[in-house]
């Protein structure tokens, strides 16, 4: 979460399901998510995995598994901030 926010995106910590209450799923249902970064660590993860993939999927939310990936998206918002993005077709890049 510090790297998230040394960069400027706000973000918090949430429990997952089986960490207790409140949620990310008591969360997400309260639109006080925007973005669920689900980094797996435990015995629990494949049954929370599921449902918060789901959760996810239900409420059009950007999701990802990894650092790595979190890290791309932030690189990626970052610079959709510094420029416009622009459509181009697949053929202009080679």
């Amino acid at each position: 979460a510090s790297y998230l926010a040394e960069h400027g995106v706000a973000c918090t910590m949430v429990n997952k399901i089986s960490q207790g209450r409140p949620h990310l799923l008591d969360k997400v249902q309260d639109n006080q998510i925007q973005w669920i970064i689900n980094t797996s660590m435990g015995s629990r993860t494949t049954e929370d995995s599921y449902t918060i993939r789901r959760s996810a999927l239900d409420y059009h939310l950007p999701y990802t598994t990894t650092i790595s990936g979190a890290l791309s998206m932030v690189q990626a918002l970052e610079t959709a901030r510094e420029r416009e993005i622009q459509v181009r077709a697949i053929q202009e890049y080679f």
